[in-house]
């Protein structure tokens, strides 16, 4: 089978080719990494829609022992070496779509260690292997003499496949459940006699990035099965790489010994020259400089410098701006842009910003601007860098330095409808440099506030002020679940289907009529207003129905089984979650006895999750919900379930019942939410309560009863 690997790679800067006679590093004590991630896959046709599907589902983290330092996807992966101080640190990716069993979809994971040592540039390679197990079958020529309507099956609790025909020798992927670590394979077919005939197997502890070739052998002996011996074979192959294909990043846009991302800041004739590399993998196309100065040059603002006439480039050197190709072509690109003394240093006060774009051969562009600010201020103020330090009660403001000795650096704020300002100043006093960052963390705000601020030195105040907006601390809508509605004969908990922020499974369960709703509102036991909801567990004809409570939607009912779509909205960083609850198990044992055993006691859950804006689309044609994008889609039928250490997840947390809650009412509970990555402002809540913690697996026992009322979001 032919095989390839997808690489994603970030052009190289050179800086060492052209001297400019500057420190490439702004800060001692940091380095800089270039990750190229590697994709191995074993298709046997690569196409275009194959590669991006790839990098469409390409992600990045980043981590030292502190713990998450970078995440990047595909749209946000760094053309450019990513600056981190020096430390030791793990990179892991992952690519491709993850399903419990598939002919097409395959999930890809790695993992490499690298070090960041002050003042240089490295370059790591990380390798993606498939993560999935590979299954295929071979069948004796002989099979079809003693057998007719043969198959294999192969699968775990969380799916199968099935091997016939032209689909015996096709590769199937697995990806190991937590709940079943081994595969099992079975062989059915039709004697000769007309009686079924069944021989099957285990695939124990299955590696993955591995192939298991099931090699089904036919000995013409006298048996009792059609005469003949089945023996099944297991041959075990890792799944190697033979054909790169490489993916390229666009151009970058670098600065030579200082960061292109923040203004160079300067007295009056003191610039100096700065240069701006630009490399690509390919060739470039364009390379064009935008500012209003350069009217003076062309009449327009802006210029390709790869499509100047010979005149206007003499202009243009005339102006101050020259460059320089040190390489053109397919094989890569490395050009310096140099803006002269002659243009920087005879710029007045003011602050002078030149947008740069490259596009390279195959349209892909990257933007950077020079943005040169002369001033004779102190200190100058900066926009929040980093919208994730700006939450509840508290923000990080930052500023520059622009005079050299500048030892008492600080900020006034205040909320904008108000008119006394505060002082803070940095905790460390200390003589910066021009050019130099610094910043102070605020405490004590109000949430959902406006708030704005400037950056001061002793007696001075910059004339620049910025402003930030305190994240609001959301609560739950219908949180005390006084809201309730019918769409058919199910019961919602909200005022209309079509508003409501919350769901059950009673969409499935009532199909057998209105009587089988699971979740109701009730009165037996609140904490306040009204109603509380009621989440019951019942034997619904053929199989267990479990109370249940969730942030989301019912999508469909397949079969007997569920589709549903977790996570609701919610851009906050609550700490936990505090509610009202009251918990009967049952003692009647319902389904298989794996998790929940005779003569033990249910066990009712409540989880909550945060998570980044990454989600899944919902592909179900007819269906209203048809194209709709969730933090989680749950099937049941192939135990396709919520994972709490999926890539997308920030936060979670959870609460078991094992045993009734305490007395005759509900009590209060507290859910802590333990972070995972702590750098980054939640997009979605997931929050799901059930009767029968192992509803998903159809397990659990009939009467379990939860009450939740009153649900407080904690910050």
């Amino acid at each position: 089978m032919k095989e390839f690997n997808l690489t994603l790679i970030g052009a190289v800067m050179a800086v060492g080719l052209v001297a400019c006679n500057e420190d490439p590093f702004s800060d001692g004590g940091e380095g800089r990494i270039i990750i190229n991630p590697v994709v191995n896959t074993d298709m046997d046709v690569i196409t275009r829609a194959d590669e991006q599907a790839l990098k469409d589902n390409f992600l990045l983290w980043i981590s030292n022992s502190k713990g998450l330092v970078r995440r990047y996807d595909n749209e946000t992966f760094p053309s450019s070496p990513i600056p981190l101080v020096s430390d030791h640190y793990v990179a892991e990716a992952w690519a491709g779509d993850s399903v419990p069993a598939s002919f097409d979809h395959i999930w890809y994971k790695g993992m490499t260690e690298f070090d960041v040592t002050s003042n240089s540039t490295a370059s790591v390679t990380l390798e993606c292997k498939i993560a999935n197990v590979g299954v295929s079958v071979k069948y004796d020529g002989n099979i079809g003499d003693v057998l007719s309507d043969y198959y294999m099956t192969v699968g775990h609790k969380g799916g199968l496949l099935l091997f016939k025909d032209e689909d015996a020798s096709k590769r199937g992927y697995f990806m190991m459940p937590s709940f079943d670590k081994n595969l099992s394979y079975e062989l059915k077919g039709k004697q000769i006699d007309g009686s079924d005939f069944s021989f099957s197997g285990v695939i124990e502890s299955p590696k993955p990035h591995t192939e298991y070739i099931l090699n089904v052998l036919c000995e013409q002996k006298t048996t009792d099965v059609g005469g003949a011996i089945f023996t099944i074979t297991i041959d075990e192959r890792e799944i190697e790489v033979k054909t790169p294909i490489e993916i390229v990043t666009a151009p970058i846009i670098s600065g030579y010994g200082f960061d292109i991302s923040k203004p160079v800041v300067s007295d009056e004739g003191q610039v100096g020259r700065k240069c701006v590399y630009i490399s690509s993998a390919a060739s470039l196309g364009r390379v064009v400089i935008e500012n209003d100065l350069l009217q003076e040059v062309s009449g327009y603002s802006d210029l390709n410098l790869l499509g100047m006439t010979d005149e206007i480039k003499g202009k243009l050197e005339d102006f101050g701006i020259n460059y320089s190709l040190m390489q053109n072509n397919e094989e890569g690109t490395l050009m310096q842009i140099n803006f002269e003394e002659k243009l920087t240093d005879a710029l007045p006060t003011g602050d002078y910003i030149f947008k740069i774009l490259a596009e390279d051969s195959s349209k892909r562009t990257t933007t950077a601007s020079l943005d040169i600010m002369i001033s004779d201020a102190l200190v100058l103020t900066q926009p929040i860098q980093d919208e994730n330090t700006t939450l509840h009660y508290s923000a990080v403001l930052y500023g520059i330095v622009a005079k050299d000795g500048v030892n008492n650096v600080g900020f006034k704020y205040k909320k904008v409808k108000e008119e006394n300002w505060n002082t803070v100043y940095a905790s460390l006093t200390r003589a910066y440099s021009a050019g130099q960052t610094y910043s102070v963390e605020l405490t004590g705000l109000s949430d959902n506030t406006e708030y704005e601020y400037k950056a001061v030195s002793d007696d001075y105040e910059s004339i620049i002020t910025e402003r930030f907006k305190t994240l609001e601390c959301l609560q739950l809508p219908n949180a005390g679940f006084e809201e309730w509605s019918m769409e058919g004969n199910v019961h919602i908990p909200g005022a209309s289907y079509a508003t409501t922020f919350w769901d059950t499974g009673n969409h499935g369960s009532t199909t057998l009529g209105e009587q089988y709703n699971l979740t109701v509102k009730s009165e037996d036991y609140k904490h306040g207003g009204q109603y509380s909801a009621k989440l019951q567990t019942r034997w619904v004809i053929a199989k267990l129905g479990a109370g249940n409570l969730f942030a989301g939607n019912y999508l469909r009912t397949d079969g007997t089984n569920g589709e549903i779509g977790f996570g609701r909205p919610f851009k906050a960083k609550p700490k936990s979650v505090k509610l009202w609850v009251k918990y009967t198990p049952g003692t009647k044992v319902r389904g298989s006895g794996k998790y929940i055993k005779s003569g033990m006691n249910d066990q009712g859950q409540i989880y909550v999750a945060l998570t980044d804006d990454n989600k899944e689309t919902y592909s179900q044609s007819g269906n209203r919900f048809n194209n709709t994008q969730w933090p989680f889609i749950v099937k049941t039928k192939t135990q396709k379930l919520f994972d709490p250490t999926a890539p997308n997840v920030i936060a979670y947390g959870e609460k078991s019942f094992t045993t009734a809650t305490e007395g005759d009412g509900l009590i209060q509970i507290e859910i802590n939410l333990d972070y995972y990555r702590d750098n980054i402002i939640p997009s979605n809540i997931v929050f799901v309560a059930s009767a029968s913690k192992y509803g998903d697996y159809f397990e659990g026992c009939d009467d379990s009863t939860m009450y939740i009322d009153d649900i407080q979001i904690e910050y």
